[in-house]
């Protein structure tokens, strides 16, 4: 693999960036939350410690560069080109084929659907340019420790981890979508049942009030037993999630997931929940 050649680059030295990006990615992304939110989220769109986007921006970046490197002036100009188009095919691709809306920029002035903005977008001309001149000189020493075949050993067993979790994380993705749909229609039923309360019981009795809140008690526990068999973690990750398919199911399952800690019955399935995701890592 160190033998291979594209453009100044290996080929081992290609897969050792992309994985070592995208785990330094992944930190950043911890510690950026970890500061605004003052807890720990496990961030990225797959289970491990990696964000694969980080990993492809940079590797991309060295490849197209080449010598140009040593240009500050170009690193920064192709720093906030690449990773904006990156991001926006990422975030349309995740959308189209997932139904999801995984971040979403709306708020943000000078931005394009929500997928990219032009603040970040300088963010990351920024975030290149000092990855370039600080952080790649370390990591070239670290992806150059290790010979011929050890190298090529670890980037496979990487390369063989990553697989395997994005396997894992489509089908969590998935789980998370019927999810979604389950939680739509229980939102369709209590809305039916609303309507129909409120147009033939206006100003009803006490008695009727009281059928009223046991209906919401149950539809409510419907939504909490829905959102107990989905997979939290994506949706702790990306606060900003939007469902295309079931718009309303979002919503609900964020609130779902505030209820499933206040309630006692479901506190010992989290407590599992959350002991399976730290033997996983």
């Amino acid at each position: 693999m160190q033998s291979i050649m594209l453009n100044t680059l290996s080929l081992y030295e290609v897969f050792a960036y992309f994985f070592l990006y995208s785990f330094l990615g992944w930190v950043s992304e911890v510690a950026f939350h970890a500061v605004k939110t003052g807890k720990f989220i496990n961030r990225g769109f797959l289970n491990g410690p990696v964000c694969p986007i980080y990993g492809v921006g940079v590797t991309c970046i060295l490849l197209m560069l080449g010598k140009g490197a040593e240009k500050a002036w170009l690193v920064f100009l192709v720093g906030i080109a690449f990773p904006t188009l990156i991001e926006l095919i990422t975030g349309w691709a995740l959308e189209t084929f997932f139904h999801n809306k995984w971040w979403d920029y709306s708020a943000c002035k000078f931005n394009f659907k929500g997928y990219i903005c032009l603040e970040f977008s300088l963010i990351w001309g920024l975030a290149v340019l000092l990855v370039i001149e600080v952080a790649h000189p370390l990591v070239f020493w670290f992806a150059h420790l290790f010979g011929e075949v050890s190298g090529t050993v670890w980037v496979c067993l990487c390369a063989a981890a990553m697989a395997a979790d994005l396997i894992v994380t489509v089908l969590q993705v998935l789980k998370l979508n019927r999810g979604f749909k389950e939680l739509e229609e229980v939102s369709k039923a209590m809305k039916r049942g609303s309507d129909l309360i409120g147009k033939t019981v206006a100003g009803a009795t006490l008695a009727v009030g009281k059928g009223v809140s046991a209906a919401k008690e149950k539809c409510g526990e419907a939504v909490l037993k829905v959102v107990a068999k989905m997979p939290k973690r994506l949706l702790k990750a990306f606060p900003s999630l939007r469902s295309r398919a079931n718009p309303e199911s979002v919503p609900l399952a964020q609130e779902g997931i505030k209820q499933l800690k206040k309630n006692p019955s479901y506190k010992g399935e989290l407590e599992n929940e959350a002991a399976i995701g730290k033997d996983n890592k």
